[in-house]
């Protein structure tokens, strides 16, 4: 009769799949109700980390069952094999951002202007955390954001300053930002586009024959004395706050774009700033260069430093 060894099986490879499977769970969930607003950041930022310490204990018990397999042949491959995939879905993305963590400066608000940031319309909503957060405007801060990060800086764009407000607005727009405040705007933008109340009262004096109205005729206005009149100066000066959350991972974000006009050209400073946390991991100065690609797209790239 033939002898056939009874394997054993590896406790550690069936626990490494278990928790692996709960610590994926975890931190999907965590992520999930955090986009959809029923969970805050700290409180999803913690059960993220909570994921990740169960992880690195899923990657060990995995090991575990990797050796015992090895050398004794004990049954739980398959186990091992899911519960270290599962901990690598979560170790590597937050390898990565530990590793911007340590690399990149404690910062959580970056300016393209750092000697005079533009000042924001409406203060940002802090709440208080269990997460740490220093002022982003201490002039330290801002030499820590110039060392790091020295291409972000201003564009100077040929043109006035009405032609870069309205790309500016485009772009923000099609990035799905939600306006804020603003100061100098409306002047700018108003009496850009023709209106169509000329337009409505002209068709209102015409009957359904196709004849004239007598009793609807518009009438006649006095003709204003432009030349003797004085005109109105536009505004040099624009400030446009935005709001918005990262597309994955909802992170909030508020931003802030101010518009000068110098002479024949028109200088544009951006400010972005996360509201939770001392550290962005480089999150806004990602934002702040891709708004002002997309800025230099948008005006036929005609920018300069």
């Amino acid at each position: 009769m033939p002898f056939r060894p009874v394997r054993p099986r590896s406790i550690a490879a069936t626990w490494s799949r278990r928790l692996g499977r709960f610590a994926v769970l975890l931190a999907l969930m965590a992520l999930v109700l955090h986009r959809i607003g029923m969970l805050d950041m700290p409180n999803a930022i913690a059960a993220v980390l909570m994921a990740t310490l169960i992880s690195v204990l899923v990657l060990g018990l995995s090991m575990i069952g990797f050796f015992m397999l090895w050398h004794i042949g004990a049954k739980g491959g398959h186990a091992s094999f899911s519960g270290m995939v599962m901990a690598l879905l979560i170790l590597i993305p937050m390898g990565l951002a530990a590793s911007r963590f340590v690399l990149l400066p404690r910062i959580h608000d970056i300016s393209t202007d750092v000697a005079n940031p533009p000042e924001w319309l409406e203060e940002p909503e802090i709440a208080r955390s269990w997460m740490p957060r220093s002022d982003g405007s201490d002039p330290a801060k801002r030499q820590l954001q110039a060392g790091a990060y020295p291409q972000i800086t201003g564009r100077r764009y040929e043109g006035a300053i009405d032609r870069v407000l309205i790309a500016v607005q485009a772009v923000a727009q099609e990035k799905k930002w939600t306006p804020v405040a603003n100061v100098g705007v409306e002047a700018l933008v108003d009496g850009l586009e023709p209106s169509a109340a000329g337009s409505g009262s002209q068709a209102g004096a015409v009957t359904s024959n196709g004849e004239a109205d007598p009793a609807r005729a518009p009438l006649p206005a006095p003709r204003p004395d432009i030349e003797n009149e004085p005109l109105a100066p536009l505004p040099t000066y624009a400030l446009i706050q935005y709001r918005t959350k990262t597309l994955v991972l909802g992170v909030p974000l508020d931003i802030l774009v101010r518009l000068s006009e110098e002479e024949e050209t028109t200088f544009v400073d951006m400010r972005s700033a996360t509201r939770d946390g001392d550290h962005d991991l480089g999150l806004n100065a990602s934002v702040i260069r891709t708004f002002l690609h997309d800025l230099d797209v948008r005006l036929l790239g005609i920018a300069g430093g």
